[in-house]
């Protein structure tokens, strides 16, 4: 039984199911956030590569993920776990609709030989060698799972089922492993690629006239509405969108009364009465403070900034008024002072770097430090030296280091030449460290004082009735408004903010500044329509009344959402076509058809290579280049558009390439692309691939429907 209780201890490295998934998890959790309620319609949770999921196959699968949870971590998942368990239940579903196929398409697959090498064979699974090790050396020991498996069935019966779930995992990681294995072997360049990265090494050398479209006046062309649609029509599939929806919102913020902090205020006095009469202070403290240290040792070094502040304060039995801050009363009894093990001190120092490592650098440092110690001496602000000279992140404060003490660590030459000093006061010589030359003043004698302080702490907080009287505050808001106006009307007259949340998505978790507003997304998108208010929404702190402002449907952008850009596009395209009639009527070499053409046009002559997406002077213009290749040597081109403006080319020279007997020079290259490109993608190295699977097959997330 040994063993079994060793696992029941170590049950939380057990992270069962979640083996084959891991790097799924990362690829895929950009692709699809989410989590959701069940809003009581259709059941479909999703659909995934023709798949329908429902809600209950979906929950049923969150149940176990949140029962292994438990199993692992000992306690029941919060609402943030939840979320991320939905997701990982998620993922799974796209695994087993998705790259299962592909498994199956390749005759991927684990044998029961197989399986149990993972488990107690020769190849072990990482998880089992990591749960099986000796936890005090780390090392492995194949026996002692063969004794667990022996013992299994007389385990209890929730540590039986955790083993179970984590071994029937094992088939899906393995065969993840020979997925990636077989993806490892697909580098390979084929002779028509090696012909492409050969004729990337083309070049030649063009003559252009370019007109830039910034170079014609706006004015010069009129661009009407219906323009603007016909070319959202025509170019639909460039102005996809997501389904958005758009909001305005005012935040009723959930503070404390006066009352309240007049309620907590003579409660705490009543606290400080009675530490100051009080002898079990550590007791005392515990039971009546919010705090997180109610009791502590303090040294000079961390001593709270109250008493830093207020040296007549340090003596025993000396407790502190009332102070306000963070939300919080605090009030402070020093109930001991004692001497401890270790000394602290408080100095200043200025440093000097020597340039380099020479004997003539550091030379040159030390006598920099030395001089500006004789100005101290004689009388100058160490301070304002150390700002002036120091070459540290102290300068700025003056050179100030704080408290520190023996056992920090400091350069032990510096905290030698430091503790050596009694009392406080400058060093009269120059102190050398491996960090350069130092002066030193102590500012606060070293001192081996600790102080036993009770700190006792009582958090504001707002009563039902403040609660009641902000409610009511934001529920009446939401009942005199109707529509968008009467909301901005209503707002402006109470003097309430309006904020904005705009393209909030349907997975999105927050809006505007608006942190944990998943009610409010989830009502957006389920329940609200253009120019509805909501009811009031509780969140951290706050109340919140909503609007729905606009709603963007899944497809086309709508046009007053990008007019700005479709008007500059064919405010380009009519340039162009104005551009191009008064080039096309002109003759002769550039630089005359230039100066007949007038301002805005320039000419010049570039060196162009196939690999290269621009042009010197002219900027982004793969086309461009593209066309230059196309033409033989003394060919040139009629004006035509490209990017950012209209141009002509006449190829000048060019150096043709001959073709090769041996491509295999330019095949190496391919395939160190490859290796490149996987490289910066490590450890993920596939992802690409990955993402390609998942692109490939529809997939419908209803999630937020749900949750």
């Amino acid at each position: 039984m040994a063993l079994i209780n060793t696992l029941r201890q170590k049950a939380g490295k057990i992270v069962v199911g979640f083996v084959a998934f891991s790097m799924f998890s990362f690829i895929l959790t950009d692709l699809f956030q989410g989590n959701s309620f069940f809003n009581g319609g259709s059941n479909e949770i999703g659909e995934i590569n023709s798949n329908t999921i429902s809600y209950p196959q979906f929950q049923q699968k969150v149940d176990e993920l949140s029962q292994n949870f438990q199993l692992n971590t000992g306690r029941s998942p919060l609402a943030e776990d939840l979320e991320q368990i939905r997701q990982q239940a998620w993922q799974q579903f796209i695994i087993e609709n998705i790259f299962d196929e592909e498994y199956a398409a390749l005759g991927l697959d684990v044998t029961t030989p197989e399986l149990i090498d993972m488990v107690q064979g020769v190849n072990i699974h990482p998880q089992i060698r990591q749960i099986f090790a000796d936890p005090n050396t780390g090392v492995f020991d194949k026996q002692n799972i063969i004794s667990f498996l022996q013992q299994l069935n007389n385990a209890p019966p929730q540590q039986r089922q955790s083993w179970l779930t984590f071994e029937a995992s094992l088939p899906a990681s393995r065969r993840l492993t020979k997925y990636e294995n077989l993806l490892a072997l697909t580098k390979y360049a084929n002779i028509h690629e090696a012909k492409v990265a050969y004729k990337k090494n083309a070049s030649l050398t063009a003559a252009y006239l370019y007109v830039p479209f910034f170079s014609v006046n706006d004015s010069l062309v009129t661009v009407t509405e219906s323009e603007i649609e016909s070319y959202l029509r025509k170019n639909a599939d460039q102005y996809k969108r997501d389904a958005s929806k758009d909001a305005k919102y005012v935040i009723f913020p959930i503070a404390p009364s006066s009352e309240d902090t007049a309620f907590v205020k003579e409660e705490m006095m009543v606290i400080r009465e009675t530490l100051l009469s009080g002898q079990n202070d550590s007791v005392f403290a515990e039971i009546n403070s919010d705090g997180i240290t109610p009791f502590g040792t303090y040294n000079p070094n961390n001593l709270p900034s109250w008493l830093n502040l207020n040296p007549d304060a340090l003596e025993v039995g000396y407790v502190s008024d009332l102070i306000l801050s963070n939300d919080a009363y605090t009030v402070y009894k020093i109930s001991n002072i004692q001497q401890g093990d270790e000394f602290y001190l408080r100095a200043s120092h200025i440093l000097f770097k020597a340039e380099n490592e020479s004997g003539s650098a550091k030379a040159q440092a030390k006598k920099e430090a030395q001089r500006v110690l004789a100005e101290i001496k004689r009388g100058a602000n160490f301070a304002e030296m150390a700002r002036i000279y120091g070459t540290d992140g102290t300068a700025s404060r003056g050179g100030d280091l704080g408290w520190f003490g023996e056992n920090s660590d400091f350069d032990q030459k510096f905290k030698d030449a430091s503790f050596s000093k009694r009392g406080k006061g400058l060093f009269s010589s120059i102190v050398e460290t491996t960090f350069g030359y130092h002066i030193i003043e102590v500012t606060e004698a070293k001192t081996n004082t600790i102080y036993k302080i009770a700190q006792i702490e009582k958090e504001l907080f707002s009563s039902d009735q403040t609660l009641n009287t902000i409610y009511r505050q934001a529920e009446l808001f939401a009942s005199e408004t109707s529509n968008e106006s009467t909301f901005i009307e209503t707002a402006t007259e109470k003097g309430y903010e309006i904020r904005k949340a705009l393209k909030v998505s349907k997975d999105d978790k927050l809006i505007g500044g608006l942190a944990d507003a998943r009610n409010i997304v989830f009502w957006l998108f389920n329940e609200a329509s253009n120019g509805e208010v909501s009811e009031v929404f509780e969140l951290d702190k706050r109340y919140v009344v909503a609007i729905q402002t606009g709603a963007q449907e899944e497809g086309t952008a709508q046009m007053e959402d990008v007019t700005n850009e479709l008007k500059r596009k064919v405010l380009d395209d009519k340039k162009a076509e104005l551009i191009i009639s008064r080039l096309s009527a002109l003759t002769g070499p550039y630089d005359e058809m230039n100066t007949a053409y007038g301002s805005g046009g320039r000419i010049g002559v570039a060196d162009l290579n196939l690999s290269a997406n621009n042009i010197p002077n002219i900027g982004f213009a793969p086309e461009a280049i593209g066309v230059a290749f196309s033409l033989e040597e003394g060919e040139a081109t009629a004006p035509f558009k490209i990017q950012n403006g209209v141009i002509m080319l006449t190829v000048t020279t060019k150096t043709s390439l001959e073709e090769l007997s041996d491509y295999e020079a330019y095949r190496n290259v391919v395939l160190n692309a490859q290796t490149e490109v996987r490289r910066r993608e490590d450890p993920f190295t596939y992802q690409n691939i990955y993402n390609a699977l998942i692109e490939s097959v529809e997939i419908v997330d209803n999630r937020y429907k749900f949750y």
